[in-house]
């Protein structure tokens, strides 16, 4: 590992680590507002939402007072509030005799059953006093009556973690009812999205510890005398085992499964319901209720107390009562949900981050991004899972811990948002770092292929169809002789950079220098359709460029430069060439040597910019060309048409006058066709135009030569050079 390396995969580790023990505070101290409801919504939907429903609760029943039984009543008692209490004693008796052990009432007999102005206690009362009693001491280990108390307000705004919810009032039963019955809070403990997920399974009304109706039910049920047998810190004993709690005692409720009071919308309900009229008027099923513990409440819709329930469905909200009743369903059965411990969540916490960090710092940011995002869904997916099974639960006598899913993943998204962005600043960095070092080797269309894939940076390379540009500085060997070193260093210096620029302007790509000459090219390592006219704007404008420098060098003493230029188009191998310890990006080929001979070429014509005719088969008339020969050049065969290169049609003051290319062009023609005379006058006639024109002069020799001596008829046009 270089050090570069080290000091990424560190400072990668360390903003992991930080977030992580960031994270594992906000956990601690939930301090990101809003984290424990997405807990919950998780929790709901990883472990009730799926539940089947063919789980059925084995020890509760709920008698609900129903639509039908508010139906059937309403016309002899009027609303349901204002039903005699010797109602209630006679379903109290008939499910007392059809061997009911538990009666729990979730309604409160706070009231009288009578006006106030009535002897107290009132028949009402005692009629329902008498059934208590009666059913507490039916044969057979009796029922027990369980009756409704409701604390208010709460003694503190905020409770003491350690110690029960506590409220500073009660209402209570009446105390002739209270008698021979058991009291117990019925109030639960919504969370703020009103969806009841824990009940408070012990309370403080007035300073004196009391049972939950579920409970105490379930004590009831199994005749313990005590419901709360032990409290310790976060559970309560009971049933010789512990009940786990949060620091407020309440338990998390293990459903059975959906509201059960609307059994039209269910075909399996999971607590067994049977209407309050029906046990009035004893029509119903005494071995559904016998030796369980019944519920009793009120369901009827506009009546209830309802709230949202983990396992509610589309807007279904699940009764008071049911939720008593699976409370107490859920403590007989042992069955209980648990969170998951502050410990084993903050090493949770720190794994999903530490292990994201290595990942990131130590691979690329695509595969280590890539396996990450991995990481992060192969969690969410186990988290599924393992929530699935919570559900195989509900028949064993075992806890199941739910776990805390929400906070490590965010904390997994975080350090992978925040790595990765660092990776990237720290990326864009070492690119800048890079760029700054090589920028002085490498062109900025090789810089940015480099850039945005290192890893290209091997041997090899690939065909294509490219052009390459060659320069050439004439006579420079005797210059060089005549300067002092370190002022033609400097001379040279400022002549190349002043080049290299124009290369780079055009987006070509600077080959290598050789002494004093220049090799670029265009086409790669990016897709440049138009490469030849790059080349072609590039050689026209070193020589305008070259031009404007003679006239500065020449004011301070130094020798006006001159320069050739060959440009050609072909089919070229492009990659790096070189060692497994260096290599340089180039280009290869016959197509590149005649580029090359082609520079070469203008000291015979006397031309500064030369192309192939596979060049000028590119350039669709943006350029002013003429005609200068078909030569075979050193080392190839095949003849090469070649053409000299003029200027851009857009800069008319570089292009000579219509006349000339008219004469060259006519001289041109004369001169294949063998009439050398001819071809001499009209070559003649354009050097009265442009005296100093160099082809004119050579071919006006070369018509004298091949008048005296004709070619004769095999003779092909072709110009061979001897030399390069």
């Amino acid at each position: 590992m270089t050090a570069r390396d080290r000091r990424r995969f560190f400072i990668c580790l360390g903003l992991a680590l930080a977030i992580g023990i960031g994270m594992s505070a906000s956990y601690v101290r939930r301090l990101l507002p809003g984290i424990d409801q997405m807990q919950n919504l998780m929790t709901d939907s990883i472990i009730f939402k799926t539940r089947s429903e063919e789980n059925r609760a084995k020890s509760v029943v709920l008698v609900h007072i129903d639509e039908k039984s508010v139906s059937a009543l309403k016309d002899t008692y009027g609303r349901v509030f204002s039903w005699p209490r010797t109602l209630h004693a006679q379903v109290l008796r008939n499910l007392a005799d059809a061997k009911a052990r538990v009666v729990a009432y979730d309604i409160l007999f706070d009231a009288p059953g009578c006006p106030a102005t009535a002897p107290q206690p009132c028949e009402e009362d005692l009629a329902f006093a008498e059934a208590i009693a009666y059913a507490k001491m039916r044969s057979g280990g009796g029922t027990q009556v369980i009756l409704a108390v409701e604390g208010f307000p709460p003694e503190t705004e905020k409770p003491t973690p350690g110690e029960p919810l506590s409220y500073k009032d009660t209402i209570p039963p009446l105390p002739i009812l209270a008698r021979d019955a058991i009291p117990a809070h019925i109030k639960p403990f919504p969370d703020e999205d009103g969806s009841v997920r824990r009940m408070p399974l012990v309370m403080k009304l007035k300073g004196q510890e009391m049972p939950a109706i579920s409970l105490q039910a379930a004590a009831a049920y199994l005749r313990r005398p005590q419901a709360v047998e032990q409290r310790g810190r976060n559970f309560i004993f009971f049933g010789g085992r512990p009940i786990p709690t949060d620091e407020y005692y309440n338990v998390l409720v293990n459903y059975q499964g959906k509201p059960s009071h609307l059994p039209d919308r269910l075909t399996n309900p999971p607590v067994a319901t049977v209407s309050f009229s029906d046990v009035l008027s004893g029509a119903f099923d005494r071995k559904l209720v016998e030796d369980k513990a019944i519920f009793i409440g009120l369901t009827a819709i506009g009546f209830a107390d309802d709230y949202y329930a983990p396992t509610s469905i589309a807007g279904v909200k699940m009764s008071g009562v049911e939720v008593h009743a699976q409370t107490a369903e859920m403590i007989l059965r042992g069955a209980y949900l648990q969170q998951q411990g502050g410990v084993s969540t903050i090493i949770v916490i720190l794994l999903l981050t530490v292990l994201p960090g290595v990942i990131l710092a130590r691979l690329q940011p695509v595969l280590a991004g890539g396996i990450t995002l991995v990481l992060f869904f192969a969690y969410v997916v186990a988290t599924i899972i393992y929530g699935a099974q919570s559900e195989a639960t509900l028949d064993k006598a075992q806890t199941y811990t739910v776990l805390n899913n929400v906070y490590p993943g965010l904390a997994m998204l975080a350090t992978f948002i925040v790595v990765m962005l660092y990776r990237i600043v720290f990326e864009q960095a070492e690119q800048r770092a890079t760029k700054g070092a090589m920028g002085k080797y490498l062109s900025s269309a090789v810089m940015t292929e480099v850039l945005k894939d290192p890893d290209a940076l091997q041997l090899g390379g690939q065909k294509r169809e490219m052009t390459v540009l060659f320069t050439d500085i004439r006579g420079f060997t005797s210059i060089s002789e005549k300067m002092d070193p370190t002022a033609l260093v400097n001379f040279l210096n400022g002549y190349l950079t002043e080049m290299t620029n124009i290369v780079f302007n055009h987006g070509g790509v600077l080959d290598k220098y050789m002494g004093d000459a220049i090799m670029a090219f265009w086409g790669a390592p990016t897709d440049q359709p138009k490469h030849a006219s790059f080349a072609c704007r590039t050689g026209f404008d070193m020589m305008r460029r070259l031009h404007e420098l003679q006239k500065g060098w020449l004011e301070q003493g130094l020798p006006p430069l001159n320069i050739g230029v060959g440009i050609n188009t072909g089919a070229m191998t492009v990659g790096n060439v070189g060692s497994k310890m260096r290599f340089d990006y180039t280009v290869m080929g016959d197509a590149v040597n005649l580029g090359s001979r082609l520079e070469g070429v203008n000291k015979e014509y006397g031309t500064n910019i030369i192309i192939s005719d596979t060049t000028y088969a590119q350039l669709d008339g943006e350029f002013v060309v003429r005609f200068l020969d078909l030569i075979a050049v050193k080392g190839k065969k095949e003849p090469t048409a070649i053409y000299e290169l003029v200027a851009p049609v857009d800069q008319t003051d570089a292009v000579p006058p219509p006349e000339f290319l008219q004469a060259w062009t006519a001289a041109m023609d004369m001169y294949r066709e063998q009439q050398f005379d001819e071809a001499r006058a009209l070559f003649e006639k354009a050097l009265e135009i442009r005296p100093e024109d160099g082809p004119a002069l050579i071919f006006v020799e070369r018509c004298t030569e091949m008048s005296a001596a004709p070619p004769g008829l095999e003779w092909d046009g072709v110009y061979v050079m001897t030399h390069k």
